[in-house]
């Protein structure tokens, strides 16, 4: 899918009385946008007509179309593809849609204020990092969380102990407002050889218009990303093991969740 070359992003002006929004953009354009080409218009006419059978075949397809723009950019680069960006790069979009979700859900979409929604924590260089137990259901607690159907995979692939996300979450919270914050702690051999922040960046702009055209409301947007993430593993798995996997899932995914927002302009 060719994205629009702009998104609508309605966080420039939030409701309520914060003075704070997510970094990125999280308002994707409609699927009726004139930006989109007819064809993926269709497409998501299409989406919408079976979604009455199957409520997750926005999210199937647009994972589906993900992963497989996602190969093909990775297959462009020196080396061809490379398991440890293919792992990382969904589970770095994974972490930052549940924070983008829970802000465009709650906080754009039903207004509640951004206070009641996010806790900020602050840092000594006044950046604020939000948690939220909305999001840390789409991050970790459900079935079709983001670690849930890394796990679900993982324990396909394995009967290997895996990595508790417990103790990841407690480093991300003991490394904010530090340098440390946002650097996937990668396991020895496998580097993500580039900043995760500038990885998030540019593949959240290329990405964002495909949940726009694929998703029925923001809670499903993690998983489009985490079902991708799904596949990788088991591509990657003769490379990479299937519990080294999520720990980087883990580690890419938790901090990127927790990025801090910036001020409202």
């Amino acid at each position: 899918m060719a994205p629009p070359s702009q998104t609508d992003d309605r966080t420039a002006d939030p409701p309520g009385p914060s003075a704070l929004r997510p970094w990125l953009p999280t308002s994707p354009p409609a699927p009726t946008d004139p930006r989109f080409p007819p064809a993926e218009q269709e497409l998501a006419r299409q989406i919408a007509q079976r979604r009455a059978d199957d409520p997750l075949t926005g999210v199937k397809v647009g994972s589906d179309l993900f992963y497989d723009q996602l190969v093909r950019r990775l297959a462009e680069n020196p080396g061809g593809v490379r398991p440890e960006l293919l792992l990382a790069i969904p589970a770095l979009l994974a972490g930052y849609a549940c924070q983008a979700a829970t802000w465009e859900s709650l906080v754009v979409t039903l207004g509640y204020p951004v206070d009641s929604v996010f806790l900020m924590a602050g840092a000594e260089d006044g950046a604020q990092y939000p948690f939220s137990d909305p999001m840390n259901h789409l991050l970790l607690e459900d079935e079709l969380s983001v670690w849930g159907l890394a796990q679900t995979t993982a324990r396909e692939l394995t009967d290997e102990p895996l990595p508790d996300a417990a103790q990841t979450v407690a480093h991300v919270v003991q490394t904010i407002g530090t340098p440390q914050f946002g650097q996937p702690r990668m396991p020895d051999g496998h580097p993500l050889g580039e900043p995760a922040l500038l990885v998030l960046t540019s593949c959240w702009t290329r990405f964002l218009p495909l949940l726009g055209l694929c998703c029925a409301m923001p809670e499903e947007w993690p998983a489009v990303f985490a079902l991708g993430l799904q596949r990788a593993m088991a591509r990657a798995a003769g490379a990479i093991d299937p519990a080294t996997a999520c720990v980087i899932a883990l580690e890419c995914a938790v901090p990127m969740a927790h990025l801090p927002m910036r001020p409202a302009a």
